[in-house]
């Protein structure tokens, strides 16, 4: 069985060790012009009861809120170009471009109603009834007619205004040597003064903002003001007394950016209230929201048409809708269990990611026509379709799911006919094509005729990495799935597997008669080789766990035998214990993925004390370096094979992070104000972060990828991953009673 008989007792009679509750899964939908946007640059949003209004420069658009993410459609209501859209106090609709204002009915109707002497860079509504429009030379209080003039402080031009919800008026005044926030203050009693503007100074040198230049602002219903600026987020009572969350706080405080709340962006040009609570920023790289006390970002395809935002306005269901240059986006929280997110990737991959039961990413050849997919006979088909297969294993031991049974065992004999097709024994391919298949692109590299069945061709120069997924869902698929044939056909190819490298001196030799450039674990490389001193600690792993899992699958002794002649004679367990290598060596996250595979039924089946002891000095290192990356993958290998706490709530916190879009769309983060710049670069010079940013903001990966990247991806994402490293870790957790729900 796949556990020793302790530890299976253990599994199957404990409490899941952590019940994950719902949670709010963001995703996003976005609208253009084949939605019927009379143009792709939205300039402004509103919402009027159930319906949402879009300001374009080539007219003004309406669409039912409850409609339009089902597939409604826009409807153009006015064709002149809209600037600004305001609601009054009765709810009524206007709209405006820098000269003329509308009146809009609810069923779309315009009529104009002013038409302003200088250019109107602002229109919100006014407390006491109608709206302020603000151009840079006046404030005026429009209500059916001027009811109020106000000039600028003097030699300043209006660039902004907010009221706030005590019925104060600011205005951010800029003059050619200073910038400020003024405060319109009415006469003291008796006097006969017109209101006059008052600078908001500061009180407090402690509580000072640090940059000037502020380009919005909204007020919440205690009085408080929120201005987005150049620097970052500043928050203010309004008499001067100041909060900053800008960059300059982050650079001298002493943890982390993210901890002092600064925002993962500035130049903040928009700012909107939920219902729920929370903020939302537009700023020209992508949108933020604060929730809860912690900022998400969103900026790219994933999230947003287009990073440059215009615009944002909230619905009462807590939908951020936003204006962009190229469209809009509604993102919204939904929410939904780590079950159902399961079940989403497995329609994804049911859609078009499964190429005869082989499993992984596939391409477009132009991304913007959904049905022009293919998926790559890859390098990789036999590693990937193993991770695929296993958690199918794990789903049909965790539920009795007759269809997962089934997924399995398609994906079960696909990896099977790696081996059987090359008609070398013990030498699986890295990949076949059937000759009649159309929905693939074939990889670069060597391909042959199959001897064995002239409809294939299969790819040699198989690699370490191939093996070590083979030999990870040998084991799994064995214990947990197979019946008695399928058990056969099992220990026969492992059988020939292991004979092939034994014979080889632990090598997998190739159709040329030659080692393939990768699957090498013999002592005179491993240790003698200054070339493979970096591969020395993973392949002693590798090949211990290989022998391992034969043994336990055959139960012939000479596997075991070979297994303890390489610790004793060419100590290869010493070698393990610091297979994951550090500076000065390069670090090769793909290295800690293939590590973690062969510690789990390495750990699983070896119960001698003295060996464990050492494995698990192994592990624990390993585990300790990889913590901070909150892999569900490893966290749930580490307290599967060892009972010990594996930082659950981190492991689920990425399983709720991972996007539902497998789009590999360009991520941007590397100027962020929220984050700390690694000094080090990845092992293929790219930008790094000290921490691990959400999942949900960074570039798609596998968990052979380096979760500290900060950029990445393809502009028009033109692949797509297949959701397998969500799968795996979630039903390997599942069935160990790590989590459930």
């Amino acid at each position: 069985m796949l556990m020793s008989a302790a530890a299976l007792a253990w599994n199957l009679f404990q409490q899941p060790s952590y019940i994950v509750p719902p949670f709010y899964q963001d995703r996003s939908q976005m609208f253009g012009l084949k939605e019927g946007l009379p143009d792709e640059r939205v300039y402004a949003l509103a919402i009027t009861g159930e319906t949402l209004w879009a300001g374009t420069g080539k007219g003004l658009a309406r669409a039912s809120l409850n409609e339009l993410p089902q597939g409604g459609a826009w409807r153009v209501v006015l064709n002149q170009p809209v600037r600004f859209l305001a609601t009054d106090s009765a709810g009524t609709l206007y709209a405006a471009d820098e000269r003329n204002l509308w009146q809009v009915s609810p069923e779309g109707s315009a009529q104009k109603v002013f038409e302003a002497e200088t250019p109107l860079i602002q229109v919100l509504p006014a407390r006491e009834g109608g709206l302020w429009l603000l151009s840079e030379s006046s404030l005026l209080r429009w209500e059916r007619t001027i009811r109020a003039r106000y000039a600028p402080p003097e030699a300043r031009r209006f660039r902004w205004l907010v009221e706030d919800s005590r019925g104060r008026l600011f205005a951010f005044g800029e003059g050619e040597l200073e910038r400020a926030l003024y405060r319109l203050v009415a006469p003291s009693a008796g006097e006969q003064d017109k209101p006059t503007w008052q600078k908001v100074g500061i009180q407090d040198n402690r509580a000072r903002y640090y940059d000037d230049l502020w380009l919005c602002g909204i007020s919440d219903s205690i009085g408080h003001l929120w201005i987005g600026a150049r620097s970052g987020l500043i928050l203010g009572d309004g008499e001067g007394w100041w909060l900053s969350r800008e960059g300059a706080v982050a650079s001298a405080s002493t943890v982390s950016p993210a901890a002092e709340l600064v925002p993962p962006y500035g130049n903040i040009r928009c700012l909107a209230f939920a219902p729920n609570g929370d903020l939302w920023a537009g700023t020209p790289e992508g949108a933020c929201r604060l929730r809860e006390g912690k900022w998400s970002y969103f900026w790219g395809k994933r999230w947003l048409p287009d990073n440059h935002i215009h615009a944002i306005v909230i619905d009462p269901q807590n939908r951020a809708w936003i204006a962009t240059n190229k469209g809009i986006a509604c993102i919204e929280s939904v929410r939904m269990t780590l079950r159902e997110k399961a079940e989403y990737y497995e329609a994804l991959i049911a859609q078009r990611h499964n190429r005869n039961g082989f499993v992984t990413s596939c391409d477009w050849d132009d991304p913007n026509d959904p049905d022009s997919w293919k998926i790559e006979a890859s390098d990789n088909d036999g590693l990937w379709t193993a991770l695929y297969c296993a958690a199918q294993c794990f789903q049909y031991a965790t539920t009795k799911a007759t269809a997962a049974r089934e997924r399995a065992r398609r994906s079960m004999r696909a990896l099977l006919d790696l081996e059987r097709l090359t008609g070398i024994p013990g030498f699986p391919a890295r990949s076949i094509i059937r000759k009649d298949e159309t929905r693939y692109h074939q990889s670069s590299g060597e391909w042959h005729e199959s001897p064995v069945d002239p409809n294939y061709i299969w790819k040699g120069d198989t690699s370490s990495d191939e093996l070590d997924g083979h030999y990870f869902i040998w084991a799994i698929y064995y214990d947990l799935v197979a019946d008695e044939g399928e058990k056969e056909a099992i220990r026969g190819v492992v059988r020939r597997v292991t004979d092939h490298l034994m014979q080889n001196n632990w090598r997998l030799i190739d159709k040329d008669g030659k080692p393939t450039r990768w699957a090498i674990f013999n002592p005179e490389s491993l240790n003698d080789d200054p070339l493979w001193e970096e591969e020395r600690g993973l392949n002693a792993l590798a090949i211990l766990s290989h022998l391992k899992v034969a043994y336990h699958i055959t139960g012939d002794p000479k596997y075991q035998q070979a297994y303890e002649e390489l610790i004793k004679k060419h100590h290869y367990l010493l070698n393990a214990i610091t297979q994951k290598m550090l500076p000065p060596y390069e670090i090769n996250h793909s290295d800690d993925q293939l590590a973690f595979l062969c510690y789990y039924p390495l750990l699983l089946y070896e119960t001698q004390p003295e060996y464990r002891r050492l494995w698990l000095m192994s592990l624990e290192r390993s585990w300790q370096i990889e913590r901070a990356e909150r892999s569900p993958l490893f966290n749930f290998i580490y307290g599967a094979v060892t009972g010990k706490p594996c930082d659950v709530e981190a492991a689920v916190r990425t399983l709720q992070e991972w996007p539902l879009d497998q789009r590999n769309w360009e991520c941007r983060n590397s100027h962020r104000l929220d984050i700390l710049l690694d000094a080090s670069k990845g092992r293929f010079g790219e930008a790094q972060s000290v921490e691990v940013l959400p999942y949900s903001e960074r570039t798609l990966m596998r968990w052979n990828g380096n979760p500290y990247r900060l950029d990445g991806g393809d502009p028009l994402g033109r692949s797509e991953e297949d959701g397998v490293a969500f799968l795996l870790p979630y039903w390997l957790g599942r069935y160990h009673r790590l989590i459930g729900e």
